[in-house]
């Protein structure tokens, strides 16, 4: 089958440096062509791309990067202009796919969509939905990769229940993976306490600061590290939150070395680290982050809020350790590092469980399930109805 990847205007996809949606994506897209599907992705260019049409099997064709900006709002409209382009550009498929804001309204009917050629068309939706499901009446299948969010389309839209797909995010398991032969740990050095992904506030990352300065407080070795872009046009809370991790840190030495594009340098971190937590409490900005099921793969059982993202990868005490969101959270979250700290069988039992739910995650299986539902969605499009 021909397959068509439309990505969004403000992050290119790797090796440039990419968001986690963009890597996904790209991950797939070779997977897809190396089987022998081919495969095209419309995005932004930038400069660290290689040149030419064909980048790692794929087809690639350009779009001018946008910057993303200080307003949602802004950066909405400004898609919008993006997606016009990205419209013009479409090659004939057989199903293409976008997590863009306006495409799938732009190409809402049938008929756009028969001019087009475009074949089945399937909105990419990896955030909690905010309000915006009613533009999407008419597309033809809805992919995501939790439930959580499933719930959230459908309280939004019923009329979308049945056109929605759930397929988790794949981790590359030929980079994360487990030290393969982990030597003594020091009872000397301080535990290393990890965090991978955009420095933002609704990630929780002031909590895990806290937590920190408690366990330090209490007399304990512990070493903090969260590695990931900070400027806003990366994501990240910009300078005034990352002033404000350093304020609660104050003289203990927070590590914020900025983020790490190449994906085997991210690996080497987590194998490095002692304890991995992602401490995000955004239950409308999360759907299922690829993060933690990369620590997960390399051995680290994560961290993490009761958030219900997480439910199909990460259980409290079977693959990582749950704190409670609320009232006394931080306390909950220092609880959780501490013990995990403390006890090296839970830890072991946790890390080989953990590596064994992210086996599941793998971009082969992930691959495959894409490809079936595809194959599903192209069959019901030429019988003339939206399958369930």
């Amino acid at each position: 089958m021909h397959i068509t990847i439309v990505l969004g205007p403000f992050k290119p996809p790797p090796p440039a440096p990419s968001g986690a949606i963009e890597k996904v994506w790209w991950r797939l897209a070779k997977t897809f062509a190396r089987r022998g599907h081919p495969t095209t992705v419309v995005g932004p260019d930038h400069p660290d791309l290689p040149r030419g049409d064909s980048i790692d099997g794929i087809r690639f064709v350009r779009l001018p990067l946008l910057d993303r900006g200080s307003s949602v709002k802004m950066d909405i409209l400004r898609d919008f202009g993006w997606s016009r382009s990205a419209r013009r550009v479409l090659p004939q498929a057989d199903v293409t796919i976008t997590n863009c804001f306006w495409l799938p309204w732009i190409l809402r009917s049938p008929r756009r969509r028969a001019q087009a050629e475009i074949g089945v068309l399937n909105m990419h939706v990896q955030r909690f939905p905010k309000g915006q499901m009613f533009l999407y009446g008419g597309v033809d299948r809805i992919s995501t990769v939790s439930q959580a969010i499933v719930d959230g389309i459908a309280g939004e839209r019923p009329a979308l229940a049945n056109r929605i797909a759930l397929i988790g995010n794949p981790v590359d398991l030929d980079i994360f993976h487990p030290i393969e032969n982990p030597g003594e740990t020091s009872s000397h050095r301080p535990i290393r306490i990890l965090y991978t992904g955009r420095i933002h506030p609704e990630k929780g990352l002031h909590l895990l600061v806290e937590a920190w300065r408690r366990l330090l407080g209490r007399g304990r070795n512990f070493e903090l590290r969260l590695v990931g872009p900070a400027g806003q046009g990366d994501g990240g809370g910009g300078p005034d939150y990352v002033r404000r991790l350093k304020d609660l840190a104050g003289e203990s030495p927070l590590e914020l070395p900025g983020g790490v594009a190449d994906p085997t340098s991210l690996a080497d971190e987590l194998r490095a680290a002692d304890l991995y937590c992602y401490p995000s409490i955004a239950a409308r900005g999360e759907a299922s982050p690829v993060a933690p099921l990369e620590a997960m793969a390399c051995g680290l059982p994560p961290v993490v809020a009761d958030l219900p993202q997480y439910s199909a990868y990460i259980q409290n005490d079977q693959t990582g350790l749950v704190f409670t969101r609320g009232d006394g959270e931080i306390d909950s979250l220092t609880g959780a590092l501490e013990r995990l700290a403390d006890d090296q069988a839970l830890r072991r039992r946790l890390s080989a469980a953990a590596i064994t739910a992210a086996s599941r995650y793998g971009v082969e299986k992930i691959a495959d399930a894409y490809l079936a539902d595809f194959q599903e969605s192209i069959d019901a499009l030429r019988e003339g109805r939206h399958r369930s």
